[in-house]
C-alpha cells in the first residue's frame, strides 16, 4: 500500500535506492560531476520526454481524441514519471530538492504578490474575473 505521508526527501532516497538497486553498465545513478555530465544529458532527455507524455495527452483531449476520464487516469503516470527524474537529477547533483522548492516559492512570493493575482472562473475557457 503506497504510504501517501512521504517527504520528498524521503521520495527522492527511495528513489535513489530504487536505481541503485538496479545499477547496470550505465551509470545511471552516478553522481553528475563536471566530468561526467552522461547522467544529466540522459535524465534530462528522459526529463523531457516524459513531459512530453503530458503534453501528448493534453493534446489527445483538446482536440477529442480521448475523454476526459481516460487523461486523468493516464496523468498520474506521467506526472509521476516526472517527478521522478527530477528527483534524480537532483540527488545525482547533490542539489536538496526540498530546500531548492522551498527557496524558489519565497522568490515567487515576492514576484507574484497575491493581491496582484488574477482571479480567473471555473469555465472550460478561464476567463479573468475583474
Amino acid at each position: 500500500m503506497p504510504n501517501h505521508e512521504m517527504t520528498l526527501s524521503q521520495l527522492t532516497a527511495a528513489q535513489r535506492d530504487f536505481d541503485a538497486a538496479r545499477a547496470t553498465t550505465f551509470a545511471w545513478s552516478s553522481e553528475i560531476t563536471a566530468t561526467d555530465i552522461r547522467p544529466l544529458i540522459h535524465n534530462a532527455l528522459s526529463l523531457a520526454g516524459e513531459a512530453g507524455e503530458i503534453a501528448n495527452i493534453v493534446k489527445k483531449l483538446e482536440r477529442g481524441d480521448i475523454p476526459f476520464k481516460h487523461a486523468m487516469r493516464e496523468l498520474p503516470g506521467e506526472l509521476a514519471d516526472v517527478l521522478i527524474y527530477i528527483m534524480k537529477i537532483a540527488y545525482q547533483s547533490r542539489i536538496d530538492l526540498t530546500d531548492a522548492v522551498e527557496q524558489k516559492m519565497l522568490i515567487n512570493s515576492r514576484r507574484f504578490p497575491a493581491s496582484a493575482q488574477p482571479h480567473y472562473d471555473d469555465s472550460p475557457s478561464g476567463r479573468l474575473l475583474q
